[in-house]
């Protein structure tokens, strides 16, 4: 099997992993400054291209590790995240939240294993 890896905006990591029919992936906003709300919106948005890049899509995430800033923005996200995942069932992967000291500015940070569509 052939690991395929998509470079980080770091050194010495990798934004996307996928190997044997499995997807790992982590997004978070580009703009540091953005308010809760817009930087939720631009991560859902990296973590779809990234979860495309890798061959696979939102309705095939099994696991999603939500790394928050400040825990008591838990509701807040959970209403953003509903509102992107949709009303079905077959579609919501595992998820748990928590807090974490993440780089400064950012208030989320989203960490996804998931199927590949193949």
């Amino acid at each position: 099997m052939t690991i395929q890896r998509w470079p980080g905006g770091g050194p010495g990591r990798s934004r996307t992993v996928a190997l044997g029919g499995l997807v790992w992936t982590v997004a978070n906003a580009s703009d540091s400054a953005a308010d809760f709300g817009e930087q939720v919106a631009q991560s859902l948005a990296m973590l779809e291209q990234h979860l495309v890049e890798g061959g696979s899509a939102r309705t095939h995430m099994l696991s999603l590790q939500v790394m928050l800033a400040d825990i008591a923005q838990r509701g807040e996200f959970g209403a953003l995240w509903r509102a992107w995942i949709g009303p079905d069932p077959q579609h919501w992967p595992q998820r748990a939240c928590f807090q974490a000291a993440l780089a400064p500015g950012l208030l989320v940070e989203l960490v996804v294993t998931a199927a590949a569509l193949k």
